[in-house]
């Protein structure tokens, strides 16, 4: 893949920014200075299609337990009234390090697995968690779960490579 002259640009200002400032971020500002603009770079939103949504909640009993999560960001197929329908894809944004309270990769499968329920598909869901500067992919295809090797936000080429990631994510939704 490639990007336009416009999208380089761009990517260049967001890499700049993670490179100086994202180990001292929290989660509210890697949000909006790193994900939102990754997002937007990736062009994941198609009307009526994808839709990238942030802080929604999602719960499901399976096998008698309550699972619930709230999700920093995920795409799905939009409601009106700006509400998920279809999710496919979970970020669970930044902790500082491994230890913390709040595992993002166990809040990325919980809300892969709660999703798993209405979709009744079978089809792959996909997720992603940030632990520090470092960034991982996943995706649960029913009971397999399988982690991406990390992908540094503040390398160049590993950033670049998580947008292309997230253009291909694009792809493979509209694929369904």
């Amino acid at each position: 893949m490639s990007l336009s002259d416009f999208e380089q640009h761009l990517f260049d200002e967001i890499y700049e920014k993670a490179r100086q400032k994202a180990q001292y971020w929290n989660e509210d500002e890697l949000k909006m200075h790193l994900v939102g603009p990754l997002m937007l770079l990736a062009r994941i939103d198609k009307r009526h299609k994808i839709e990238v949504f942030y802080e929604r909640p999602l719960h499901a009993t399976i096998l008698n337990y309550s699972l619930s999560v709230i999700c920093d960001c995920l795409v799905a197929t939009p409601m009106k009234f700006n509400k998920p329908k279809k999710p496919y894809f979970f970020l669970q944004a930044y902790k500082r390090g491994r230890g913390d309270d709040k595992a993002p990769e166990a809040q990325t499968l919980a809300a892969m697995l709660i999703a798993q329920h209405p979709n009744k598909d079978g089809k792959p869901l996909y997720g992603s968690y940030v632990i520090g500067s470092n960034w991982w992919f996943t995706t649960l295809i029913g009971e397999g779960y399988c982690s991406s090797r990390d992908f540094k936000m503040d390398n160049r080429q590993d950033l670049l490579q998580i947008v292309f990631i997230l253009k291909q994510l694009k792809a493979l939704i509209l694929e369904r």
